[in-house]
């Protein structure tokens, strides 16, 4: 390890022991939240997006719930549930980092030579949680096909990141091509940098943007976004990304993944090789007009992303039911 990144990695430990220090607790109708607004930067509009499904659903309990979202010390006196998120990748293949003792599932490999592992990092530590989070239909779907989750999954609801309101217009769009890779210097996001940079395209690296205006501001001035995995052994399809860019009407060209059958938006995200991901782009950025008006003329995917609101709301409304009706019988 480089002493740049020793000091990178020192500095954002740093910068997130502090970000712990600020949990608050808010009334939410009868109950009450506690939840960090710095938590991890990384995923921090995702979680502040959950926060707010699960306040909007709290205004209409009569209940008088606490929950507590994150690995944070309880601020509440009384019984609290506690709520955390998963985000990691669980379609991992064999030699994956951190996959060491990682069960098999059923999800064949792309070159049909075996089988993707189902790894579930922190499985302890989730297990002992009321609620589980995560942002991915596809990782859900690889750990029921591995089997032996069944305690874990009967915890687990899915909230897709649908953190903008949708609007596809085509708008003024000054930046063609973006990326939004914090490790653009190494491995094969650099290589395929290198690879549009050979091809002339100019593909600018966004770094640092995490906040909910600032991320909006970008997609809305791109035209294309492109999304490589950070590693080849690390497959689930980045929704954290992907979703909120097509939310404001921005292509997606995304190395391809396994799984896309749950993956409801799949057929209005292009996909590619990584091999061909340079010249994909190309021929998308080419013809951008008759892409974007393919993509997003669709009515159908307006019908489903409405869909997955919806069931985001659905997911929370049940959670809160669940615990209301226990704490009714105890």
């Amino acid at each position: 390890m480089s002493v740049l990144q020793k000091f990178k990695r020192a500095w954002f430990g740093l910068r997130d022991w502090c970000d712990r220090r600020s949990v608050i607790s808010d009334v939410a109708g009868a109950g009450q939240i506690t939840w960090n607004p710095r938590h991890l930067i990384y995923v921090r509009t995702y979680y502040r997006y959950c926060v707010a499904l699960f306040r909007e659903q709290m205004l209409h309990t009569p209940a008088p719930l606490q929950l507590l979202f994150g690995d944070y010390p309880q601020r509440t006196t009384g019984p609290v549930r506690r709520i955390d998120f998963q985000i990691e990748h669980t379609v991992v293949k064999p030699d994956a980092q951190d996959s060491v003792g990682a069960p098999k599932s059923r999800t064949p490999l792309p070159d049909a030579s075996g089988h993707y592992l189902a790894r579930l990092l922190h499985q302890a530590h989730l297990e002992s949680c009321d609620l589980v989070i995560d942002y991915s239909a596809v990782n859900i779907a690889n750990l029921q096909a591995a089997g032996g989750f069944e305690a874990y999954l009967r915890k687990t609801i899915l909230i897709s990141p649908l953190l903008f309101a949708t609007d596809v217009s085509i708008g003024a769009r000054d930046r063609a091509v973006i990326a939004l890779f914090s490790d653009a210097q190494q491995g094969r996001r650099k290589q395929f940098l290198d690879a549009a940079a050979h091809r002339g395209l100019g593909v600018r690296n966004i770094k640092r943007c995490f906040d909910a205006r600032s991320l909006r501001r970008v997609y809305r001035r791109s035209r294309i976004l492109v999304n490589v995995h950070q590693t080849a052994h690390h497959d689930t399809i980045e929704e954290l990304r992907i979703l909120p860019a097509l939310l404001c009407g921005v292509l997606v060209v995304s190395e391809d993944v396994p799984l896309k059958a749950h993956i409801p938006y799949a057929r209005f995200v292009i996909w590619s090789r990584f091999e061909d991901l340079a010249d994909t782009i190309a021929k998308v950025d080419a013809d951008y007009a008759a892409w974007h008006a393919r993509i997003f003329a669709d009515p159908e995917l307006v019908v489903i992303l409405d869909r997955m609101r919806v069931a985001n709301r659905a997911a929370v409304a049940a959670a809160l039911q669940t615990w209301i009706s226990a704490d009714g019988k105890s």
